[in-house]
């Protein structure tokens, strides 16, 4: 369920709540006045018989007395009546006018409640079957993420190869477009950390083209296979599986990634990068070694990937990584950066050469940096500590 169909969901059911409680107490506010005009009603009436009973004895005393009392000031008191009597009964009128327009607002709110309640339990409808798919959405993107998980490769089969390494991933959804790979073949170790278009459900399809690509290509390995060799073959499988050599294609995603290949035997490393460079920590200095700006994909000018030999040394640091951490923004709008990202490394590696603790050290800056701030995209350090 996404955050537009939840707001929509609670505004109508928030909206519902507040027109039921304005209904229920209006009526109860016009049943009050109603009553009030009623008793008026009454006491007007109860004037009107007590008058009415004063000029009957008012009369019989004409009748027994005949002239003894004035007969200009009973007609006076009688005209003086006949004008409240029809006061009397203009505000019976206005009464029963009152009532009659209270009772035709009573039936509209009562036609309204059953319309208002009618709305409500199709929203409640609408809700729970919403709620329905997006509890199976959610559950087959869960299991799409365990098949993920399962394609790549574990912790334990990277530690053989180095003295330590952590591989710090956080999907900004369930599944992720960010993806590291290894493979031992003989003496020389490949291993790469990737960055698919787009995150989430799209960016995870990718990253699993991206594994069998990368799979595939390496059948074909040899000692003189280099990572641009790599980059190049994977750039080719990825314009031809998704068509992008097509003048019309509208399919445009690729990955960015860097690809390093290390011998075991003679020590010395090459890395090649699209778009996605490396760092090279060792105590408090660290070498950046930049990537040729082209994706594994289509591009409007395809540029060669190039090769940089890397001067490594037992436990210096190698750091490949996606452009989510450095790109997360905080609860000011501030970027990360790539140059704090450096620094943090640099730190990190003068803190601890363990490889977890320095994860535990980038989750608590990510988390100290975001204070709450959405996660914008995939995330993803890859460090690898040389034997």
């Amino acid at each position: 369920m996404t955050a537009l169909e939840i707001s929509l969901i609670v505004v109508a059911v928030v909206l519902a709540a507040v027109i039921a409680y304005v209904m229920f107490n209006y009526r109860k506010f016009l049943t009050k006045a109603a009553r009030r005009m009623g008793r008026r009603f009454n006491a007007l009436l109860r004037e009107r018989d007590d008058e009415i009973s004063r000029l009957r004895a008012v009369n019989s005393q004409l009748k027994q007395h005949g002239t003894d009392v004035p007969r200009q000031k009973v007609l006076s008191q009688v005209q003086m009546q006949l004008l409240d009597n029809e006061k009397t009964l203009l505000e019976q009128k206005k009464l029963e006018d009152a009532q009659n327009e209270l009772a035709e607002r009573n039936r509209k709110l009562w036609d309204m409640s059953v319309q208002i309640e009618k709305e409500r339990q199709h929203i409640n409808t609408l809700k729970n079957e919403i709620e329905a798919q997006h509890h199976s959405v959610t559950s087959s993107i869960r299991y799409a993420k365990l098949i993920q998980n399962a394609v790549l490769p574990s912790e334990t089969i990277l530690k053989e190869s180095f003295e330590d390494v952590f591989l710090f991933l956080r999907p900004r959804d369930i599944v992720s477009g960010d993806y590291y790979w290894m493979k031992r073949i003989g003496n020389s170790v490949i291993f790469s950390v990737a960055d698919c278009t787009g995150h989430g459900v799209p960016g995870a399809f990718m990253s699993m083209l991206g594994v069998a690509f990368l799979n595939e290509v390496c059948l074909n390995f040899s000692n003189q296979t280099t990572p641009a060799d790599i980059l190049e073959d994977m750039r080719r499988m990825v314009i031809t599986t998704l068509k992008q050599n097509d003048e019309n294609a509208k399919q445009k995603d690729g990955m960015d990634m860097g690809l390093c290949i290390l011998n075991l035997d003679t020590m010395k490393m090459q890395f090649a990068g699209a778009n996605n460079g490396m760092y090279h920590v060792r105590g408090s200095e660290l070498t950046e070694y930049k990537p040729v700006r082209n994706p594994v994909g289509t591009y409007p000018k395809l540029m060669p990937f190039e090769n940089r030999d890397v001067d490594i040394q037992h436990g210096d640091y190698v750091y490949m990584f996606s452009d989510g951490f450095a790109d997360q923004f905080n609860a000011e709008n501030h970027k990360f950066t790539s140059r704090r990202l450096r620094e943090l490394l640099v730190e990190i590696n003068t803190i601890t050469k363990s490889a977890a603790q320095q994860a535990d050290l980038l989750n608590q800056r990510l988390d100290e940096w975001r204070a709450g701030a959405e996660q914008m995209d995939d995330i993803l350090i890859g460090g690898y500590c040389i034997r």
